[in-house]
C-alpha cells in the first residue's frame, strides 16, 4: 500500500488595501503563478493524477482577517491575514512554498500580499477528528444538466464527501474507507453562496466531527472535502482541543 505524504502550510501575510468579493479566482492565479514551470501549467491544465476527472490535490483556506465592506461590496485588508495552502503531494507543498517565498508574497487583484512568515504544520492523527471549515465545503450533483446541491443535513451529503475522498484515495494508491460526518451546530446562516468565475457555487461553513481511517482523515485535511478544492473549497483544519 502506498504511503500518504503532502502537507500544510500556513502563511503569514500583510496587505493594505481592497480585494472584491470573488477574490478567490486572483488568489487561486496567484498559487499557480508561484508555482515553477512546467508544474503550474500542468497542475492548471491538466492535474497531477489521470483519467477520466483528473485531480490535482490541492486546496487553500479563504484569506483570514479580512473585514467585509457591505457599502461597497469589497474586502478590506489592514493589516495581518492568514492564508492556508495544503496537498497531497510532497511536490506541489515544497515548489509553492519556494514560490512565495523568492517572490517574497503574493499578488492578487493587483494588492501584494507581502510574506511575513511562513511554516510547515504538524496534522493530527487518529480516526477521529473534529474540524472547522476555513472555506465552504460543497457537495452537489448534476442531473439532467441541473446542478443539484446539499446542505450537511442531507444525507447525500457525507455520501459526497465520502466518495469524493475515496476517488482521492484510489488515484494515490491508498484503500477506501468509510467516513462519518456529523455537522456540530448548523446553522443556515453558515450557507455560502459564491461566485467563480461567473457561476455561483453553494457552500456550507461550521464544524464536523469526522470519523474513518486515518489516511482518509489526513487526506481531507491535504486535499479538501468535497467538490473544487483547487478552486478554494472546501479546505479544513483541526479544532485544537475538541
Amino acid at each position: 500500500m502506498a504511503s500518504l505524504s503532502g502537507g500544510r502550510i500556513r502563511l503569514r501575510l500583510y496587505a493594505e488595501g481592497r480585494l472584491p468579493v470573488t477574490y478567490r479566482e486572483g488568489l487561486q492565479a496567484a498559487l499557480y503563478s508561484a508555482l515553477p514551470s512546467p508544474l503550474g501549467e500542468r497542475l492548471h491544465d491538466e492535474g497531477l493524477l489521470g483519467g477520466r476527472r483528473p485531480l490535482k490535490l490541492f486546496v487553500f483556506s479563504r484569506l483570514l482577517g479580512l473585514t467585509y465592506l457591505k457599502e461597497e461590496k469589497a474586502f478590506l485588508a489592514q493589516g495581518e491575514l492568514i492564508l492556508y495552502f495544503a496537498s497531497a503531494l510532497d511536490e506541489v507543498v515544497g515548489a509553492l512554498g519556494q514560490g512565495v517565498w523568492r517572490r517574497g508574497g503574493l499578488e492578487v487583484h493587483g494588492l501584494f500580499l507581502r510574506l511575513l512568515e511562513m511554516g510547515l504544520e504538524p496534522l493530527p492523527a487518529g480516526e477521529r477528528l473534529v474540524v472547522e471549515a476555513l472555506a465552504p465545503i460543497t457537495a452537489y450533483r448534476t442531473e439532467g444538466g441541473k446542478t443539484l446541491y446539499f446542505n450537511p443535513l442531507n444525507r447525500e451529503f457525507p455520501h459526497l464527501l465520502e466518495a469524493n475522498l475515496n476517488r482521492k484515495a484510489e488515484a494515490l494508491g491508498l484503500p477506501r474507507g468509510s467516513l462519518e460526518v456529523v455537522p456540530l451546530g448548523f446553522h443556515p446562516r453558515q450557507k455560502r453562496l459564491e461566485r467563480y468565475k461567473g457561476t455561483w457555487v453553494e457552500g456550507w461553513m461550521g464544524r464536523y466531527r469526522l470519523a474513518g481511517p486515518p489516511h482518509l482523515l489526513r487526506l481531507a485535511l491535504l486535499s479538501g472535502l468535497g467538490a473544487k478544492n483547487s478552486q478554494g473549497f472546501g479546505f479544513v483544519r483541526e479544532v485544537e482541543g475538541a
